[in-house]
C-alpha cells in the first residue's frame, strides 16, 4: 500500500509492505532512501552529473545482489 502526501512544494511518499516479504522490501525501500540520501550529499558537488542516473546506479548495485539471480515466473497453462 503507498500514498503520497504534498507539503511545501515536496511530495512524500509513504509506503507499507503489504506481503509475506515485508522484512525485505522494507531493507529495499531502506537501501532506496539510503541512495536519495547520498545523491543530495554528493549531487551540488557533481554539478555535471545526472542525480537520477547516479540514484539508479546505487538502487541497482545495492539492491541487485540481494535480490539474487532472475528466475523468470512460471506461465500458466492453456485452457481447452
Amino acid at each position: 500500500m503507498c500514498r503520497a502526501a504534498h507539503s511545501g512544494g515536496q511530495t512524500t511518499l509513504y509506503v507499507t509492505p503489504m506481503h509475506g516479504k515485508a522484512s525485505l522490501l522494507k531493507a529495499l525501500i531502506a537501501n532506496i532512501r539510503a541512495g536519495w540520501q547520498h545523491v543530495k550529499a554528493t549531487a551540488e558537488q557533481l554539478r555535471e552529473a545526472d542525480p537520477w542516473v547516479m540514484l539508479l546506479r546505487y538502487v541497482s548495485d545495492k539492491i541487485a545482489p540481494a535480490l539474487g539471480p532472475f528466475t523468470p515466473p512460471v506461465g500458466l497453462q492453456a485452457s481447452g
